[in-house]
């Protein structure tokens, strides 16, 4: 299950923690694309998947991150906090990867940003996807980049075509373990 963007002004504002809470009871994988005061309620629960922004991230331990190795830091305490994965999405710096296995950067594609609306639904849709395929960690999350910067790369969503041309160009470092 996907919690993702805000919660609709026509839906109570618990909306997000009653699915959670849903899932949890079903054994439902959640990943959660959201920010604010959703996110932050939202941390309460086992998490599989969470994917900020840096803003974002930085709003939710109300700090300024200056580093990839501090984007990382902040993420792992998400990860040490019950949620399985973190991808923080750090726009022309590329990205991070967080579990509590190791931690993951990638670089930013070379391309001109045209619209940057629906490229973290993009990312999220790309790592779903991809771990469903089973593929390991490493691809999975060249391939949520791959789908980001492609949708970023166009006046609409990304396509196959656009992912493919931007698998390879994606470069991925291992950081420390965790």
């Amino acid at each position: 299950m996907l919690l993702a963007g805000s919660v609709p002004s026509s839906l109570p504002e618990t909306f997000y923690r009653t699915i959670a809470e849903s899932c949890i009871r079903k054994n439902i994988p959640l990943a959660v694309d959201t920010s604010g005061k959703a996110l932050k309620e939202l941390l309460d629960y086992p998490l599989y998947l969470i994917k900020p922004n840096k803003e974002e991230l930085e709003d939710l331990f109300d700090v300024t991150i200056g580093s990839r190795e501090e984007t990382a830091a902040y993420a792992r305490k998400l990860v040490d906090g019950g949620c399985e994965q973190v991808i923080v999405s750090l726009g022309g710096e590329g990205a991070v990867y967080v579990d509590r296995y190791q931690t993951l950067y990638a670089e930013a594609p070379k391309g001109k940003v045209i619209n940057t609306v629906g490229a973290g639904d993009s990312m999220v849709a790309g790592f779903l996807a991809s771990k469903e395929k089973q593929l390991d960690t490493e691809e999975v999350f060249r391939t949520s980049v791959a789908c980001g910067s492609a949708t970023a790369f166009d006046s609409d969503l990304c396509t196959r075509n656009n992912i493919d041309a931007l698998y390879e160009s994606i470069t991925i470092h291992q950081g420390g373990k965790n």
